[in-house]
């Protein structure tokens, strides 16, 4: 399982509730308290086998909100290409984010090779957004969940104002993924960015065929079912033409801010890429 969303749902005995109370909650808010609840039973029954320390609970607790909007709005996964990838971590992280934000969905997982990923939830009346990340490992396969010792940061961030006073509460250890979950969402908005959506290689050839159906809504809707139940998730794979995977770059890329619209009211993000 390549995604960390794959592995805790492998992993975590209350997942699929827990997707299924933001499934089917008229409000997140009812949702979340419920989600509270069906997490407080499982730890009680774990801890009377082993001794769960208070950090585990805020970060399960995290996992699972974050898990529950990743449900609730169509699991979806982005995904940057290794080239991508590979260029924005030779760029300096936005010192804004853009005034108008370009999101696959107001809750996603976007996936960083090589760092590890974030959930995402957007609040638009909020213009803000709960970044929840992971480390690439996590949740190791044979491992239980209470043992792998699991760690998550949280950071909010509103926009389109300044960043850097937002993000100085998030621990060092984290900047590298956090700069590339910024600089993927800044990308989000770029002209020249292409996506490819495709399922998972791993995911049976005739279930992806059915999903792709050209005509039959109904065989699209079975084989994407199909698909979902065992577990493949559909990727938005993010890349940019011309960038290799392995490219040794001199110099840093950066964000240049570019004024427009009527008395240059309105702003957007630029991206000059590293050389």
């Amino acid at each position: 399982m390549e995604y960390a969303v794959q592995r805790y749902a492998a992993t975590r005995p209350w997942a699929k509730r827990v997707g299924q109370l933001y499934g089917q909650a008229a409000q997140a808010a009812e949702a979340r308290a419920q989600m509270k609840d069906v997490i407080k039973r499982e730890l009680e029954r774990a801890a009377q086998v082993f001794q769960i320390p208070q950090s585990t609970i805020v970060c399960e607790l995290a996992l699972a909100e974050a898990w529950g909007h990743f449900v609730r709005h169509g699991r979806v996964i982005s995904h940057l290409d290794n080239g991508l990838a590979r260029a924005l971590s030779h760029t300096r992280q936005p010192g804004n984010l853009p005034d108008t934000l370009n999101l696959p969905a107001d809750a996603f997982f976007l996936h960083v090779p090589g760092e590890g990923g974030a959930f995402l939830v957007h609040q638009p009346e909020r213009k803000a957004l709960l970044i929840t990340m992971v480390r690439m490992g996590f949740a190791p396969d044979g491992v239980n969940w209470l043992q792998a010792a699991d760690q998550v940061e949280v950071a909010r961030v509103e926009y389109p104002g300044e960043l850097a006073a937002q993000l100085e509460a998030v621990s060092q250890e984290w900047s590298a993924l956090l700069s590339a979950v910024l600089n993927g969402l800044a990308m989000m908005t770029q002209p020249k960015l292409e996506l490819e959506r495709r399922w998972e290689a791993a995911a049976p050839a005739v279930w992806t065929e059915a999903a792709m159906h050209p005509t039959c809504v109904k065989t699209r809707q079975k084989g994407r079912s199909q698909l979902l139940k065992a577990g493949f998730g559909e990727v938005t794979f993010a890349k940019v033409a011309d960038l290799a995977a392995d490219a040794d770059y001199g110099s840093q890329g950066y964000w240049r801010r570019q004024s427009f619209g009527e008395d240059k009211a309105h702003s957007r993000l630029v991206w000059v890429a590293p050389r």
